[in-house]
């Protein structure tokens, strides 16, 4: 019997081609374990105190919840308060869960590799500064650009985010690798015309990246550098 093998790669996608590489950071660079759920209750609990609770769908995205909550709102001032608040309840549960986390095998390794090959690397992310930075300060990573949901405008799986972290890397999308553990990562990386790699470090199955249309399907983000620098060998 035959198996599957472990590195999946399209035949269009040319990794001669790639300059620079783009992680998702929670569940693709580090196994921070965050308790969504958890996070979802505390934002919701914020939404209850305004009494918007029962105006906002509860099965959306945490971001999304909190962008709902506040068009409901009339004024500038309890826009501010309430994006204070429910950011806070976020950044609260976040931080108890990155304070702790570590990179998945290999990380730090592959990030180096991939810089000391001259391929520009940026990592964007729905996490907090705060929280990477809780998770960077014990465990180092390299990169050109680093950009968290408090540094744009519009998040992930908004291209924009992307389109950012492009223009600082002065790459262009066909030049570029984005690589994720959700199936958002790929949507957000066929959107802005990258290449796309999904990672299985996560809840994310091969046949929901193969749906999405990803490039290449690879078992953690430690595997990206090996790919780059040798194209033609599977695993």
């Amino acid at each position: 019997m035959t198996t599957e093998p472990q590195v999946w790669q399209s035949e269009q996608f040319d990794p001669a081609a790639i300059r620079a590489v783009i992680f998702d950071f929670d569940g693709t660079l580090a196994a921070t374990n965050i308790d969504f759920a958890l996070m979802r209750r505390r934002v919701l609990e914020v939404a209850e105190r305004w009494r918007l609770c029962d105006r906002v769908n509860p099965r959306r995205y945490i971001l999304e919840i909190i962008e709902d909550a506040l068009a409901l709102l009339d004024d500038d001032d309890s826009r501010v308060r309430f994006r204070r608040e429910a950011e806070q309840a976020m950044q609260d549960v976040e931080l108890q869960f990155t304070s702790v986390a570590l990179p998945f095998p290999g990380v730090p390794e592959t990030l180096r590799r991939l810089r000391d090959h001259g391929h520009r690397v940026a990592i964007i992310t729905r996490n907090c500064r705060a929280g990477v930075g809780s998770v960077m300060r014990r465990h180092p990573l390299v990169y050109d650009v680093l950009l968290t949901r408090d540094d744009v405008e519009r998040v992930k799986p908004d291209p924009a985010h992307l389109h950012e972290a492009l223009g600082l890397l002065t790459v262009t999308a066909v030049e570029t690798l984005m690589v994720g553990d959700h199936v958002t990562d790929i949507e957000v990386g066929r959107a802005a015309g990258t290449w796309t790699a999904g990672v299985l470090t996560a809840t994310t199955t091969r046949e929901q990246f193969e749906v999405a249309g990803a490039d290449l399907i690879l078992p953690s983000a430690a595997h990206v550098s090996g790919v780059l620098a040798l194209p033609t060998e599977r695993e």
